[in-house]
């Protein structure tokens, strides 16, 4: 009896302790990443996609930056120059592709419990 109290007690510290430091640890591994795209030896986007994912696609910093980013490509895109406008539409139709797989992994990730508990 004792030890199942002791282990709740643990697991919920345990909890609080990962809740508090994950947005901590996210934010390092974002500037991390930030440091390391430009070198050739740190791969910072490995570091950058891990701190975002750690942070959340809530948070307001990285909402605003995927909007901003979204608006600039959609800019790019619509430029006259032919060689400028062209990279921004392959950059464009690149990051629609990147949103819709993810949308559809999300969908897919969401839906599994319903196929588990219709098997």
């Amino acid at each position: 009896m004792w030890m199942t109290l002791l282990l709740a007690i643990v697991r919920s510290i345990l909890i609080w302790i990962w809740l508090a430091c994950k947005p901590v640890l996210g934010w390092f591994l974002i500037i991390i990443g930030l440091i390391g795209i430009p070198m050739p030896i740190v791969n910072g986007l490995i570091f950058l996609m891990l701190g975002i994912a750690l942070v959340g696609p809530r948070n307001r910093i990285i909402r605003w930056s995927r909007v901003h980013l979204k608006l600039f490509l959609y800019r790019w895109a619509a430029l006259p120059t032919p060689l400028i406008g062209t990279l921004g539409r392959i950059a464009l139709n690149a990051a629609r592709q990147v949103s819709r797989q993810h949308r559809r992994l999300r969908w897919w990730w969401m839906s599994r419990p319903r196929h588990r508990a219709a098997a």
